[in-house]
């Protein structure tokens, strides 16, 4: 796991792509729209936006905004349970308790059993 690299932007632009077909989140279909936005957003800090690879593959993504909240984690399909969500939820955990963050938020799809499941093994409660 690194912080996101520009190198990695196609890759993990597409790997959104895909987590999100089943509704889950959106990305902008514009790979440059996406980018531009990331870079751009106040709250982006690279060191918070963590990237999980195998070899030459993106095969998850966490993004976190200085806020404190998690924007996005997605696992590639084809890598889930493997523990992929679980090392990118901790260590973009512990790069915000270093920034003494107190609280940790996210938002998280009803129909969503399985990022349920992971951010309750991880201490977050249903509001």
């Amino acid at each position: 796991m690194a912080p996101i690299a520009a190198s990695d932007a196609g890759r993990v632009h597409a790997l959104l792509q895909r987590a999100y077909t089943n509704g889950f989140g959106k990305v902008p279909d514009n790979l440059l729209d996406w980018w531009e936005g990331l870079l751009t957003d106040s709250e982006f800090d690279r060191n918070l936006a963590l990237v999980a690879r195998h070899g030459d593959d993106v095969v998850g993504f966490c993004l976190c905004w200085t806020s404190s909240f998690v924007k996005d984690l997605v696992v590639d399909a084809h890598w889930r349970n493997h523990g992929i969500g679980s090392a990118l939820l901790s260590t973009a955990i512990e790069a915000l308790r270093a920034r003494h963050a107190e609280e940790l938020a996210l938002k998280v799809d009803i129909y969503n059993a399985t990022a349920q499941r992971l951010y309750r093994q991880f201490g977050f409660a249903q509001d």
